[in-house]
């Protein structure tokens, strides 16, 4: 079962006066990128907490948000250097511009950045144990996002598969319109040759030989069944697990060649040659669809 690369989880753990709460986000990349945000007092945990997710994430632009908090009244400090400037600025007002008025504690205190919210120091121990619970938080906010990717996942494999029955479709039917074709074609061809060259002494069996030469370029029996292989393998590669998406981009690029080749030299008759044309230019729009499908697909 294939997963998507967008998703979204969150994890949670508490004891004593502790919480600790996780967020992490993802989006499609083409290869691993991990972002922790976590607050100054656990920044050696980044590495861990790096650890941790390569162990249950393969691909995708992963953005982890950290945040612990200490159940007890929050401790403010004042920024004393911010209020002797606003001081000495009251100052400068009052005695240069005759600007003069009643201070106001409370407004002065509502001003940005001049209360800091101290940040709850943690020793050795506090920081052991706290590993435990960012270590539970973080699971837990792995196991959401695992679930939503590949609740996501579903719906675009259920999407490709959809798509590739259409190739299938597609292909059969030009499997249809090329039978005979090519002896019908050896056929016509050495025909033509032969008026053209009814006055000239040509060996027959060297004029056949030729003939089937230039039919033969325009047989499109093994881009077909290139086609059904790669059909089939990539529905092996939607059952599976890994990183199906980097290898279903390379069949589709070998599907969408196989599509080029047919339309190159199909060489058929009337409206042999329209059927068979429309039949591949279906198959590169389908191709093309399943290709902007497996950009998010992990």
């Amino acid at each position: 079962m294939i997963h998507s690369m967008t998703g979204y989880g969150r994890g949670q753990w508490q004891e004593g006066n502790w919480l600790c709460r996780v967020e992490v986000k993802s989006v499609n990349h083409r290869f691993l990128d991990i972002h922790n945000r976590l607050p100054p007092e656990l920044s050696s945990l980044d590495g861990k907490i790096r650890k941790w997710i390569q162990e249950r994430i393969k691909r995708g632009r992963i953005d982890l948000f950290l945040k612990i908090e200490k159940g007890a009244e929050p401790e403010f400090s004042l920024n004393r250097p911010l209020l002797q400037g606003y001081l000495d600025a009251r100052e400068i007002l009052e005695r240069d511009y005759s600007i003069g008025g009643n201070l106001d504690p409370s407004r002065l205190l509502r001003t940005p950045g001049m209360l800091v919210q101290e940040s709850a120091p943690v020793s050795d121990e506090q920081l052991a144990a706290l590993e435990v619970g960012v270590a539970d938080a973080v699971a837990h906010a792995l196991s959401d996002l695992e679930t939503m990717r590949q609740t996501e996942g579903q719906v675009l494999e259920n999407e490709i598969r959809q798509r590739l029955d259409a190739i299938q479709t597609e292909v059969q039917k030009i499997e249809t319109h090329s039978e005979g074709l090519l002896e019908l074609h050896r056929k016509r061809l050495a025909a033509r040759m032969e008026s053209i060259l009814a006055d000239i002494d040509v060996d027959p069996a060297r004029l056949l030989q030729e003939a089937a030469h230039q039919a033969d370029r325009g047989d499109i029996r093994e881009e077909v069944s290139r086609l059904i292989s790669h059909g089939a393998q990539s529905r092996t590669l939607l059952s599976g697990s890994g990183e199906v998406g980097k290898k279903m981009d390379f069949m589709m690029q070998e599907m969408n060649r196989e599509a080029n080749t047919i339309l190159s030299k199909n060489a058929g008759v009337a409206n042999r040659r329209l059927d068979i044309t429309n039949a591949a230019i279906t198959i590169k729009t389908e191709i093309e669809k399943i290709r902007e499908q497996i950009q998010n697909v992990e």
